[in-house]
């Protein structure tokens, strides 16, 4: 297993503090073979303890354990896929993101596929994803509700839930409405998709399935722009690949449109 598939598939484990430096060195491991502990650090805005905490998460003894490997994959000729970018743009963000969700995207979208209904609940910018979403599933046939409360959410978990998914959105994974949405889900046996950048989340153990994007966090916090546009590129993949499935099968399963 490479560096970068390393420390990809230990995210899951890690602090979002860890993980947030891990997501940087995977879009330039090349700093780490060329700079010091401090320099990496000032790099990802962090301390130098955050660094090496991350390294052992990854399961390396430390900094220089790190950078040993990444030096013996760059001197046997294994070159990284992801390259320095400026973090004025997007596409590392995106290509991160859409690499991190392949993974689960045949299973999501056959859960999408076979569904008659979906509901979909996010909090503040994560409710607008999930506005744009209901539109999508509409068009596709899908009977859709993006909830924005508690009350709704027990109003669309109400039994009769047969052909019921549920997709909770949240960037950091913590906010309470769509986690409580996905408990209740669990007890009334719907099967959930969690759309999250924290994979090691409260929500991201709660759900049945993890769609996780991989925004790196810049000065404005996760209010910017950047994790949206991952979260709708992750999305955008999840519909492509629905619709390819429903051509492969030849039997899609739609809901009626709600009038």
């Amino acid at each position: 297993m490479s560096v970068s598939q390393t420390l990809q598939s230990k995210l899951s484990e890690m602090r979002p503090s860890e993980a947030e430096v891990a997501r940087r060195l995977l879009r330039n491991l090349g700093l780490v073979a060329e700079k010091s502990l401090r320099d990496v650090a000032a790099g990802c805005e962090t301390s130098d303890a955050t660094v090496v905490r991350t390294c052992r998460a990854a399961g390396f003894d430390g900094f220089q354990d790190l950078k040993f490997h990444v030096l013996r994959e760059f001197t046997g000729g294994v070159e990284s896929k992801f390259d320095p970018v400026d973090e004025a743009h997007y596409a590392s963000d995106i290509s991160a993101s859409v690499s991190a969700a392949g993974s689960s995207m045949e299973t999501a979208a056959r859960m999408l596929r076979t569904s008659s209904r979906v509901v979909l609940v996010g909090v503040g910018a994560s409710h607008g994803i999930a506005l744009i979403l209901t539109d999508v599933l509409f068009t596709m046939g899908k009977q859709a509700l993006p909830i924005s409360d508690a009350q709704m959410a027990g109003f669309a978990l109400t039994p009769p839930v047969t052909g019921l998914v549920l997709i909770a959105i949240s960037h950091s994974g913590e906010s309470q409405l769509p986690l409580r949405a996905v408990l209740e889900a669990k007890r009334a046996g719907v099967k959930s998709i969690g759309l999250t950048n924290e994979p090691g989340s409260e929500l991201a153990r709660a759900v049945d399935l993890v769609l996780p994007t991989q925004t790196v966090e810049r000065p404005a916090g996760s209010f910017a722009i950047a994790p949206r546009i991952c979260q709708l590129a992750v999305l955008d993949l999840l519909l492509t690949r629905v619709r390819e499935q429903v051509l492969e099968t030849g039997n899609p399963r739609k809901g009626k449109r709600c009038m």
